[in-house]
């Protein structure tokens, strides 16, 4: 019996020592309780702040160091949006990549730079790192517009790309984003993020889940990319993107986003201080049931009208479009107090109506096609029957918004029917040189109905190229200086009126042009 007392005694102390062990492991792991990603039939016009009220499940997010051994680090809580994109950042195995090192220095010696981009990304990044994370992508693609746009919703290329995520007109429109007189989608900074996950993941897809080839298509398209790929077949070389003769541009875009993304994952290594931004929502997507100023928006929403055409930027005559939908962008601490405000506004206060007084010779269509509008929107806005009009008749037209420079930026302007170069060149006094330098046009081009134009150089862009004066030294060539900053022989050629034949001379001025990311 005492034996038995013995026995038991024992096992009971090893159960006791078992328990305390577990527990102790347990107290070690610090873990993270983040949210499930629902997605909702129509995200994109889901309120933020719906969202946070309906209280989804709640999932355990263990998130570990990007070192090596992660095993023997801590565990990382995502107390900002830059900790929350580390820990979703998969591409580290390439940021020691001997191929971005000159775009690594580049961020990395343009603090000035990255302050400026940072802030223009703080209102979207949030919702960004939300949809990347939701479709199980690699969040270094949040990086992506600072290579794309610099983060301006407004940026327009010579290549007649546009918005954050610079869509050019047919993939725009093959992405489902929308595009007349109104509205463009590719400045929507909402619909075009999701237009460009669904492209991004497409060429994912497309690339047997090659995240870099993806990226390079996304810059010079999948057939280009497929091209290179079938070169190298042929003759037996890799087909990984560091081995493709793929255009320049593309050569150095995939790197500029690894670059940026190193520097992101590890600021302090490269000296770079990174602005504070909050792991929260900075807008809220308010749904309105009619048409509405933007003006208007920002008054009844107590807030900067500038601030407000930036997060709007897809309303092309700052006012939404007569069809709909309606939504706008809103700061969060400004969409409450907006919703009041709007709902104790008269619906004919929402946006400006104008009046066109029917005279002889008028028809519905003809007054449509002259005020940028539909017959259908004339007849809902004046309750028609029919489109017979009588003379002196009284017709309402959609409000069409303000007929000057964009109140985003009073510094720059929308091409509006009959514009040229020259008529906005002296109408803003600037010259044609100029506006077109600004704007990476070639004069022989038209102007597109609604392009968006900079009528100065804005401080906040890093300039896509620098002008630079080299003097020849001994011993140099043509293809040794275009070898030494990344160019072609022709290029330097053209830029200085010579020919093949041209000798160069210790002491002779060179102009070239330097993409400031590839030097």
């Amino acid at each position: 019996m005492p034996n038995i007392i013995v026995r038991t005694t024992v096992v009971l102390f090893l159960l006791l020592l078992v328990g305390c062990a577990q527990q102790q492991i347990e107290q070690n792991q610090t873990v993270y309780t983040a949210p499930v990603n629902q997605k909702a039939a129509s995200p994109r016009f889901l309120s933020q702040s719906t969202q946070k009220a309906e209280q989804p499940k709640k999932r355990l997010v263990i998130f570990r160091s990007n070192k090596a051994d992660a095993s023997s680090e801590p565990f990382v809580h995502a107390q900002d949006i830059w900790q929350r994109l580390r820990n979703g950042m998969i591409l580290r195995d390439y940021y020691d990549h001997p191929g971005i090192t000159r775009q690594v220095e580049w961020f990395s010696n343009n603090q000035t730079y990255i302050d400026r981009v940072m802030e223009r990304a703080e209102p979207y990044l949030y919702y960004i790192v939300e949809q990347l994370e939701s479709n199980d992508m690699p969040l270094e693609l949040a990086l992506l517009p600072v290579v794309e746009s610099a983060y301006d919703p407004f940026a327009y290329s010579n290549s007649h790309a546009s918005g954050l995520w610079q869509f050019i007109p047919d993939t725009g429109s093959r992405f489902g984003l929308r595009r007349d007189w109104w509205y463009d989608g590719r400045r929507d900074p909402v619909a075009a993020t999701d237009a460009a996950i669904s492209y991004l993941s497409y060429l994912y897809d497309y690339f047997d889940h090659d995240w870099l080839l993806a990226l390079a298509a996304y810059n010079c398209g999948e057939g280009n990319v497929r091209r290179a790929m079938g070169k190298n077949r042929q003759r037996g070389k890799p087909t990984d993107f560091w081995s493709l003769q793929l255009p320049r541009e593309t050569r150095a875009y995939v790197p500029q986003l690894l670059a940026i993304s190193s520097v992101v994952f590890d600021p302090a290594a490269h000296k770079i201080a990174l602005p504070e931004i909050s792991n929260n929502p900075y807008f809220d997507i308010v749904e309105v049931p009619d048409q509405l100023d933007l003006s208007k928006a920002a008054q009844l929403a107590s807030m900067d009208s500038s601030e407000l055409h930036r997060l709007n930027a897809g309303y092309s005559h700052s006012v939404t479009h007569p069809d709909g939908p309606h939504r706008i962008l809103l700061p969060i601490d400004h969409a409450s107090g907006f919703k009041v405000a709007l709902s104790k506004t008269p619906r004919e206060q929402w946006a400006p109506i104008k009046q066109h007084v029917v005279k002889a010779g008028d028809t519905l269509s003809g007054i449509a096609k002259k005020h940028q509008v539909t017959i259908s929107q004339l007849r809902k806005q004046n309750r028609l029957k029919s489109d017979l009009l009588r003379i002196g008749q009284h017709i309402k037209i959609p409000g069409s918004g303000v007929e000057k420079l964009l109140a985003a930026n009073s510094r720059r302007y929308q091409v509006k029917q009959g514009d040229s170069l020259w008529k906005i060149a002296e109408k803003q006094q600037v010259s044609i040189k100029e506006l077109a330098k600004w704007n990476n046009l070639n004069v022989k081009e038209p102007l597109k109905l609604g392009q968006v134009l900079n009528l100065e150089v804005e401080g906040g862009h890093a300039p896509s190229q620098k002008k630079l004066q080299y003097r020849v030294r001994r011993g140099d060539s043509l293809y040794r200086i275009a070898n030494k900053f990344d160019l072609t022989v022709n290029e330097i050629l053209e830029w200085n009126n010579l020919n093949s034949k041209h000798l160069l001379k210790p002491g002779q001025q060179l102009t070239l042009f330097i993409d400031v990311l590839r030097i």
